[in-house]
């Protein structure tokens, strides 16, 4: 498929009725689309508790996918000998787009978790490791906020939380069905940070309300905290939702107190999605007994939020660091 000149981010109309059906052409295509596999879901089912979690067996996810990457630095170095995004097929590039000085390439990801599953890769040539940028996280904000289905989310997964490339992208998934996070209670931190807890997932939340305020003091809160984490060398998760009623949109940071290597494809990998409430598994096993206690044990291993004190710690960092403000370039 070939890609049109690019174009300004602000000038797209439809722009996401025209990459769903780039998305869908392009993974329909068999035997010689660019694909591993062609998505199928072959049982799905929500658990019984108060979260309500969504269990899909997506067995080629396991099979069929590329082989993550080891990272073992939470601030890593651009490998180019490595797996990157400059490395795919072409017809893997749906479109790319303008936004300030930053260009989106928008791809499908060939491996999908979902229907309509894109990576978004800002500035590819510029060969970025897989850390947040301000410039960036504007530029993909603003392409979410594009999308009309509210069903649509954001994530991010850093190394050291479960990153497979070190090559800066984030996900948009279209998930279909309502996640715990969305509404679930929140506890004020500051004016502007709130905490989810006593939850399976512990995470930070920015809250948004698109007619209360323009996006960039938004998706600077978020730059702002994601620098304080990696000043600590904490690995951490990124998930932007629309809320339960659809008028506020959350963005959740994950962290973990110890980072983790990802060695291999496993059945409980613990990103954003899962930490989030979607659970896409490769062993059937795994399906038919994992229950909402073992899932929430399983969470807050990796996460490690059995140590108290050290999220106690942490939480004053942020709260410090957040009153400190960023000087230009990102710095304290």
């Amino acid at each position: 498929m070939s890609i049109e000149s690019i174009k300004q981010l602000d000038e797209l109309i439809g722009v996401q009725q025209l990459l769903e059906s780039r998305w869908e052409k392009l993974h329909d295509e068999n035997p010689d689309g660019v694909c591993r596999y062609q998505l199928a879901i072959e049982r799905e089912r929500v658990t019984e508790g108060r979260c309500r979690f969504l269990l899909q067996l997506n067995r080629k996810r396991t099979t069929a996918r590329r082989k993550p990457d080891g990272i073992s630095s939470v601030v890593p170095v651009f490998d180019p000998s490595r797996f990157n995004f400059n490395k795919v097929d072409s017809r893997e590039v749906l479109m790319e787009v303008q936004s300030g000085e930053c260009t989106i390439a928008i791809m499908i990801n060939n491996s999908p978790l979902t229907k309509n599953h894109f990576l978004i890769v800002p500035d590819r040539s510029r060969n970025m490791p897989q850390m947040i940028r301000k410039d960036s996280l504007e530029a993909v904000f603003k392409l979410f906020m594009l999308m009309e289905d509210h069903r649509y989310r954001m994530g991010f997964n850093s190394p050291g939380a479960l990153a497979s490339v070190n090559h800066l992208h984030y996900h948009f998934m279209l998930m279909c069905h309502k996640l715990y996070v969305e509404d679930a209670p929140l506890t004020a931190l500051s004016e502007d940070l709130h905490l989810l807890e006593n939850h399976p997932a512990r995470a930070y939340c920015f809250l948004y309300n698109p007619t209360n305020e323009p996006p960039t003091p938004f998706t600077d809160r978020i730059f702002h905290l994601v620098t304080i984490l990696l000043s600590q060398n904490i690995a951490h998760n990124l998930f932007v939702t629309w809320n339960g009623p659809g008028d506020t949109i959350r963005a959740l940071i994950y962290t973990r107190l110890q980072p983790c290597e990802n060695k291999q494809v496993s059945p409980f990998n613990v990103a954003f999605s899962e930490l989030s409430g979607f659970v896409p598994l490769g062993d059937e096993a795994d399906y038919d007994q994992l229950d909402e206690c073992r899932l929430e044990q399983f969470f807050r291993e990796a996460q490690g939020t059995r140590d108290r004190d050290g999220y106690r710690k942490l939480d004053q960092i942020v709260l410090d660091g957040l009153a400190t403000p960023l000087l230009e370039g990102g710095e304290r």
